[in-house]
């Protein structure tokens, strides 16, 4: 009977290998196609030829082309998805982290790492209301006196007491939603108690400021998710609930901004705020979100005529690299640079006390990396800006490449910007921790740009920044 067993399954898996390789030689798509799911081009069939064969690229080719084209693959690329999303599952570069889903208790949620990070956290002393003072009448104008100019836009009041807030309120699993063309459905997920760790987190950073000091938040999602909603004819709703987490669950002086939610409205507008052809958003969106939170830190945001603005057209990316097709060749994108227009110095750290002079934009970086033209790309471990600007405090940027193109924009308030890739860092060659160099550079204001897969998911913050903050002895 066993023999009989295993002979069967044998022939069964003779079969359907059979069945298979039938299908890839007579009826797999022998054409490259671009799918706008995934916004990049499916494999073609391998040419058989005397270079591929005995160059060793046929193996490879033929591997590619046959996993672009599984039978049921968008039925089988969508239960994935679900999955991973279900699971709080999520890869990116060098990032991956998994968390597994029990109810019991909060140690059952978190590895021990991320249970370190959300109970680490000493409240902050909640300050004392200033007295409110009593209103001013308006003075009533002459009919005959002219009308007041329109003031300029000031900023919303920094770090205002923040309501106690009752995790309960909140939904268990955060999402970037998108509404649009009858499809209504969760791209990523986050576990509440992801997003509680994160702020966690950001708490402590935020508590190494002084006391008028701001720490603001973003989470970007990448252009794949967003040109979804840019193609989209009947563009309903493009959301990520999770700033409005943060901003509740943080401290005083952390808050946050919704980026999903800003590039929804300007997606509507028909504004060119995602590329085409790269993972990245364009300094155009990076632009309308560093508003946001610029305002957040107590700040005047500046006006994109105050930039000196340089175009490279045209700009193929990483998705055009990794996949390039004739859609994407005869789509391509402008990449808008924009630079302060006072005297300023790019600086590495080498050592200790130590930097090396770079240029603001690396001439170096090949044609479809030229989103990473900014400060030679996410490199480190430390960099930062000495602006001769009349401003007297300092920022730091804590970003993958999402933040490479904020990074000038706030060179504008501060006097010096520092810009750190947690990937990058090392505490031996810059001198000490992330605390010890916040305390050395007398840093007042942090922003925290990152995106989608390196937020809530992934161990970019929830591990390596907060094993590098050093702010616990």
């Amino acid at each position: 009977m066993k023999k009989f067993l295993f002979r069967a399954f044998a022939l069964l898996w003779v079969a359907v290998m059979v069945l298979l390789g039938l299908y890839y030689l007579l009826l797999s798509p022998r054409e490259s196609s671009f799918d706008e799911s995934e916004n990049r081009a499916l494999a073609a069939a391998p040419a058989l030829t005397a270079e591929t064969v005995f160059g060793g690229g046929l193996s490879e080719s033929t591997e590619d082309w046959m996993a672009d084209h599984v039978p049921l693959r968008r039925t089988l690329i969508g239960f994935s998805q679900r999955l991973r999303d279900r699971l709080s599952l999520a890869s990116y570069e060098d990032s991956l982290a998994a968390l597994s889903r029990t109810d019991d208790a909060l140690a059952g949620e978190l590895d021990d790492a991320a249970l370190e990070a959300l109970l680490a956290v000493t409240p902050a002393p909640t300050p004392t209301p200033a007295p409110t003072p009593e209103p001013t009448p308006s003075p009533t104008l002459e009919p005959e006196a002219t009308p007041a100019p329109t003031p300029e836009p000031t900023p919303v009041p920094k770090n205002p007491e923040k309501p106690a807030v009752n995790p309960d309120d909140y939904p268990e699993y955060a999402a970037v939603h998108l509404d649009y063309d009858n499809r209504d459905f969760d791209y990523y997920t986050f576990t509440k108690i992801r997003v509680q760790a994160l702020t966690s987190v950001l708490d402590r950073i935020a508590a190494l400021l002084p006391e008028d000091g701001t720490l603001v938040y973003t989470m970007v999602p990448q252009a794949s998710v967003g040109n979804l909603f840019v193609n989209a004819e009947d563009k309903r709703s493009f959301t990520a609930n999770d700033a409005e987490m943060v901003e509740a669950f943080g401290t005083r002086n952390v808050h946050a901004v919704s980026t999903a939610g800003i590039l929804s409205e300007a997606i509507k507008e028909g504004q060119y705020v995602y590329f085409r052809t790269d993972m990245h958003w364009t300094p155009l969106g990076t632009y309308l979100v560093y508003r946001e939170m610029a305002a957040l830190a107590g700040l005047v945001p500046a006006e994109r005529e105050e930039f000196d603005i340089q175009v490279e057209t045209p700009f193929r990316g990483t998705y055009y690299r990794d996949g390039p097709t004739t859609w994407m060749y005869n789509n391509p994108d402008d990449l808008e640079l924009l630079s302060p227009r006072f005297p300023l110095e790019w600086r590495r750290v080498t050592a200790p006390d130590e930097y090396r002079v770079i240029p603001f934009l690396d001439e170096n970086a090949s044609p479809t990396d030229r989103y990473t033209v900014y400060l030679g790309g996410p490199a480190g471990p430390w960099t930062y800006a000495q602006c001769d600007n009349g401003m007297t405090d300092n920022c730091l940027v804590i970003t993958d490449s999402f933040g490479l193109a904020f990074v000038p924009l706030v060179t504008q308030h501060y006097a010096q910007v520092h810009y750190y890739d947690p990937r990058y860092f090392n505490e031996y060659t810059v001198g000490g921790t992330v605390a010890d160099m916040i305390e050395k550079y007398q840093i007042k204001d942090v922003y925290v740009v990152v995106g989608d897969l390196h937020s809530y998911n992934s161990e970019f913050l929830l591990y390596q920044v907060s094993s590098q903050l050093g702010d616990q002895g």
